[in-house]
């Protein structure tokens, strides 16, 4: 089944859902981007497919790294200090 992809760009035209994940796991489909079935009327917006959200690639900052990369630092940091203070 083909899928049409659109955004501010133009509109684009995938053979399979198989190339459609590939798209969005590569990045070249944002989650704005309105994606419709061959036969269907109804555009749906790429980042409220269940689908391709599950796939969705994750930041290295989006989550807790940056927050414990930052405590790990301080905590190594107070123990340098506290070390070389005797």
């Amino acid at each position: 089944m083909k899928y049409f992809i659109r955004n501010e760009h133009g509109e684009l035209r995938v053979q399979s859902y198989a190339e459609l994940r590939t798209l969005y796991q590569r990045q070249f489909l944002s989650d704005d981007d309105e994606v419709r079935r061959e036969g269907s009327d109804r555009w749906v917006k790429a980042g409220q497919m269940p689908d391709l959200r599950a796939i969705r690639p994750r930041r290295y900052f989006d989550g807790f790294e940056f927050a414990w990369l930052a405590i790990i630092i301080c905590v190594a940091t107070l123990l340098m200090i506290l070390f070389f203070r005797r």
